[in-house]
């Protein structure tokens, strides 16, 4: 069963992940860290979600032994802590882009230093909280060797993520 439900997450990944172009519609090489074309920034980023989504899917599943229909409402409970992240992750990208800007030496930049620092700090503990909420959602119902052994993943796969999210795999 196992081996069946990696597969078909395997399979399910490549589908999201090679059914467009590598570089978008120009068919482009796709660049890192914030490189190539604006216009397909959040394409990549969109993809790299994906990417995120189905990492996590599949390693919580494996160390859970969940069957696929229990790997797919973990999919569907992981988006929708997904999708109150996304706007957090975005608006603490955009803070640390302008402190590193003023770090540089941007001068439009460095009137917003402070506050550009709060809001990385608030978005952090904010972060810290929905992890618990993760946690809390996803160990619902779990017995307590469950609830280790997904603790232990979630804070691997958190820890791989940070790699993951500056495009070193």
């Amino acid at each position: 069963m196992k081996t069946k439900l990696l597969m078909s997450m395997v399979v399910l990944g490549a589908v999201t992940v090679f059914a467009a172009p590598p570089g978008g519609e120009k068919g482009g090489p796709r660049m890192m860290r914030g490189g190539g074309d604006p216009e397909h920034r959040d394409e990549r980023m969109e993809d790299r979600e994906r990417e995120m989504h189905l990492m996590y899917v599949v390693a919580i599943s494996e160390a859970l032994e969940l069957t696929e229909a229990e790997a797919l409402k973990l999919s569907e409970k992981l988006k929708g802590v997904e999708e109150k992240r996304r706007p957090l992750r975005r608006q603490m990208g955009e803070s640390m882009k302008a402190l590193k800007d003023a770090a540089d030496g941007d001068a439009a930049a460095l009137p917003q230093v402070d506050a550009n620092v709060a809001k990385v700090l608030d978005g952090r503990a904010q972060m810290a909280a929905m992890d618990k909420e993760l946690f809390a959602t996803l160990s619902q119902g779990l017995a307590p060797q469950k609830r280790a052994k997904l603790a232990l993943v979630l804070g691997r796969l958190q820890h791989e993520m940070k790699g993951f999210k500056k495009g070193r795999r």
